[in-house]
Formats: structure tokens, sequence, C-alpha cells
């Protein structure tokens, strides 16, 4: 079972789960957990540096990376949260990325592919509307991340599964022109 009674994000790299956060606004958290399997138990690791819910999570390369959700303020009102965290896997310990979303997104999609986090609509707390939007996260070269807007979903949608699957060429022609930023953000 689950080490958190409330519903959370979970994310699985190399065969370890990660769980962290709450996916419902009844109590805020910040709790990091991964499960051993050689001890059958899950494990607390250092917290998160801010709560969030509904955010997502990916692993890139032994940091996973946690992306979007919504915090409280002072005023007990909810935020969205675009800056981004990553979490060392070997060091057990987080780190405040350079970098951050460019706009919030609650309850998306994630999905990665050659090193980058593809963030798939969701929801604005702003608008009160589902997003369209697809936000990559581009972590091929250390020390010149980047966070720019990909295409556009033909529908708003918030809640999204994704994943990546391979299709020949030939079935999608416009492939190369997608994986072309059209706007960049970030170190040069």
């Amino acid at each position: 079972p689950l080490p958190l009674s409330l519903p959370s994000h979970t994310h699985t790299h190399t065969h370890f789960p990660f769980q962290c956060g709450v996916t419902n606004t009844a109590q805020y958290q910040n709790r990091l957990m991964v499960y051993d399997p050689e001890q059958d138990q899950w494990l607390a690791r250092s917290p998160m540096l801010q709560r969030r819910v509904y955010h997502v999570m990916a692993a890139v390369r032994r940091q996973l990376y946690v992306l979007g959700g919504n915090d409280l303020d002072y005023n007990n009102d909810r935020i969205l949260v675009r800056h981004i965290d990553s979490y060392n896997m070997d060091l057990d310990q987080w780190t405040r990325c350079s970098f951050s979303l460019l706009t919030g997104q609650n309850e998306s999609g994630v999905a990665v592919h050659d090193d980058r986090i593809y963030v798939v609509g969701g929801y604005s707390i702003w608008t009160n509307e589902p997003l369209a939007c697809i936000q990559v996260l581009d972590l091929s070269t250390e020390g010149k991340e980047e966070v720019f807007y990909g295409p556009t979903l033909p529908f708003a949608s918030n809640g999204i599964a994704t994943c990546f699957l391979p299709a020949p060429y030939f079935t999608c022609p416009n492939l190369q022109t997608l994986q072309v930023p059209h706007h960049r953000i970030g170190g040069v």
C-alpha cells in the first residue's frame, strides 16, 4: 500500500516509485517517500522545498523534477507554483532550479522524451478553465536548461494521461518542426 492516506502524486524511476504531495486541497504536504523493494517498505526522504498539490513529477538522469501545482498563500488563497524544484536521488537533496514554467499549470499530464519534460494541458486557477498549452523543459545540455512552449493541444483539457509512442516519420511529416522551439527562455 502507498504510505500517504490521501491521494498523492507518484512517479516511477528505474523500478523505484516516488510519492509526494497530495492531489486534493484538504491537506497540503511536502513529504517525499520512496519505496525500497529490498526492505519492502516506504522510506521518508528530504521534504520538498514547497508544499504542492495537483503538481506533476518526472525523472531525468537521476534527478526528480517537480513542476506546477499550487500552494496556499498567507491568506489561505490558492496560488500557482511556477518555479521548478529538482531532487537528487543520490544525495537526497532538493534544489530550486534557476528556470521556471512560463505559466502555472495544475492537473497536467507529464511525459519525458530525449531529456525533455513535457507538461501537457491542465487547469488554470487564474482563469478557472482547462489549458491547451504544452510547456517543454529541455534538460539536454547542463547549464543551458530552458523552458519553452511546444505545440498547442487541439483542445483544452485537464487530468490528461501522457506518454510517448514511436511513430514512423511518414505518419508525422511535421514532427521536425514540432521539435524546434518557437519561444525560447533561459540561458544562452
